[in-house]
């Protein structure tokens, strides 16, 4: 905005920030020394990979706003893993697999993603009435923000025994 015809302001916004003046600067920010800490959970030979969860680009959200219409990209729950990983664990996309962690377990589709490097898992939040994700989720805080480290949790994937038929059933 120009204020006066006068006076040419800056060019972009908050030039304040940059007066000599520190009275002109206005109050600094409240900044605070952040320590860089690990997981809570680390992975481990039972739980060897790292589930992250997130969004999906088709459902803002939740999906609440956004679950009302069709989307080529929308296929609901599944578990993204690496190729490395869905070679090792002999496992392919449309497989359904058990996902556990110390907190629970649930079964889901696999879904191999180039774009994940080895011993990271995604999983959304965008399909609670198929899969419950948070079921395996940590439920560790952060002690500053109270925000839940849904983030870093170590769990394992299984691949489901076929059953086995039995003669004369």
């Amino acid at each position: 905005p120009c204020y006066s015809e006068d006076k040419l302001e800056p060019s972009y916004l908050h030039g304040r920030l940059w007066d000599e003046d520190p009275a002109r600067r206005g109050r600094l920010a409240p900044f605070s020394v952040v320590v860089d800490e690990p997981p809570v959970e680390a992975t481990s030979p039972e739980f060897p990979l790292r589930l992250t969860t997130g969004r999906r680009l088709d459902s803002y959200n939740t999906g609440v706003q956004s679950r009302g219409f069709d989307s080529p990209l929308r296929f609901g729950e599944t578990i993204d893993v690496s190729p490395e990983d869905a070679e090792k664990l002999s496992i392919s996309n449309d497989e359904i697999v058990r996902v556990s962690s110390l907190r629970g377990s649930l079964e889901v589709p696999v879904r191999i993603d180039q774009s994940l490097r080895p011993g990271l898992v995604f999983m959304t939040m965008h399909f609670p009435d198929q899969v419950d994700t948070n079921l395996i989720t940590i439920d560790v805080t952060d002690p500053k923000s109270g925000t839940a480290e849904f983030k870093a949790a170590a769990v394992r994937i299984e691949r489901l025994e076929a059953p086995v038929a039995v003669a004369g059933e």
